[in-house]
């Protein structure tokens, strides 16, 4: 192997090396906008832009742009149907399990886990450190976590709820103040929010079957299983910025309206993505055909991309300004590497 040896460049230095390989200046924009947008964006995921106009015979500057601030947008839109699926999640797992049991504690008992190693991730756990912050009296309403930890105390929880049941690995009921399982759950990542779902077991009935008729896949728990991952995969890409519209995405078995609609779909591409988030929140059943998606959901998208006012003023008015046949133009080609 040889050693990295590309040379530094400043946003200026790139956006000079692309005018002068036949890209088109702004029509739009000074040149002082574009390096000022650039800079926001950073040249390395600006390249990855580029790279979907560079072979064109006619490239603008302006479509790259644009095609960053849709995938950006784009991301804002699948964050949200990805939180709206969590919520969905938190709901109903901790319905499932209330009605198998009036312990709030249950969560931490070796025995309602079919993982023998079981552990609460730290991000969800950080939640419930014990510190000696007071609340600040003028405050009306108080995090309901920092009521919590203010007002309850594990120890006396765990003797009355836990008694000398064998607890799951890594308790520390020292430096933290587990709360009731709904209040655990309200506060958990995503990632800790699936592995309780494949874990828990309560009176010998798997959550995971209870769980998974909610969203589309019977009591199917391999393919529920592949849908979880699937999501979590989608939320950490949106969640850390990573460019969407044109990237590949683990696959997931067809189900239900999700199967007939996805035919004529790349099933890795991410406009796969956007109808199985659809499907996970049972929003596809007024949908008889592919083009009807595309007309009532991929349409839309383009259309409030459009008028998005957050869009406008980070492209500093671009997105807004562009004309009708370069956005249709531009339009069509983020379709064509969304779907295929």
């Amino acid at each position: 192997m040889s050693s990295y040896n590309n040379s530094v460049s400043t946003t200026k230095d790139y956006l000079k090396y692309l005018y002068s390989i036949g890209f088109n200046k702004s029509k739009y924009l000074t040149d002082d906008d574009v390096v000022n947008i650039c800079d926001k964006v950073g040249v390395f995921k600006f390249k990855g832009y580029v790279k979907e106009v560079k072979h064109l015979s006619i490239k603008n500057i302006d479509d790259v742009l644009v095609m960053y601030f849709f995938d950006k947008y784009f991301s804002k839109i699948l964050f949200d149907l990805t939180s709206r699926i969590e919520s969905k999640l938190k709901s109903i797992l901790v319905t499932e399990c209330y009605k198998r049991t009036n312990n709030h504690f249950f969560y931490l008992i070796n025995a309602n886990h079919k993982w023998t190693n079981f552990k609460i991730d730290f991000p969800t756990l950080n939640n419930w450190k014990k510190h000696t912050s007071t609340l600040n009296p003028v405050e009306a309403y108080s995090h309901y976590i920092l009521y919590y930890l203010q007002n309850y105390d594990f120890i006396q929880n765990q003797k009355r709820y836990l008694g000398s049941n064998l607890l799951i690995n890594n308790i520390d009921s020292i430096t933290y103040n587990y709360p009731p399982f709904k209040y655990l759950i309200e506060s958990a990542s995503l990632g800790n929010v699936i592995s309780f779902i494949e874990s828990l077991k309560l009176r010998k009935i798997d959550i995971n079957k209870q769980i998974s008729p909610h969203f589309g896949v019977g009591k199917n728990t391999r393919i529920f299983k592949n849908y979880l991952e699937r999501l979590n995969e989608v939320r950490n890409r949106v969640a850390h910025g990573g460019r969407i519209f044109n990237r590949t995405f683990r696959s997931a078995t067809g189900v239900g309206k999700f199967y007939t609609l996805r035919a004529s779909l790349n099933n890795h591409k991410s406009l796969d993505i956007y109808l199985f988030l659809f499907y996970m929140l049972n929003e596809l059943e007024s949908l008889n055909s592919i083009q009807d998606f595309k007309k009532y959901k991929v349409k839309k998208l383009f259309r409030d991309f459009k008028k998005d006012y957050i869009s406008n003023i980070d492209s500093l008015g671009l997105v807004k300004k562009y004309k009708r046949k370069d956005f249709e133009n531009i339009e069509k080609m983020i379709f064509s590497k969304m779907s295929r």
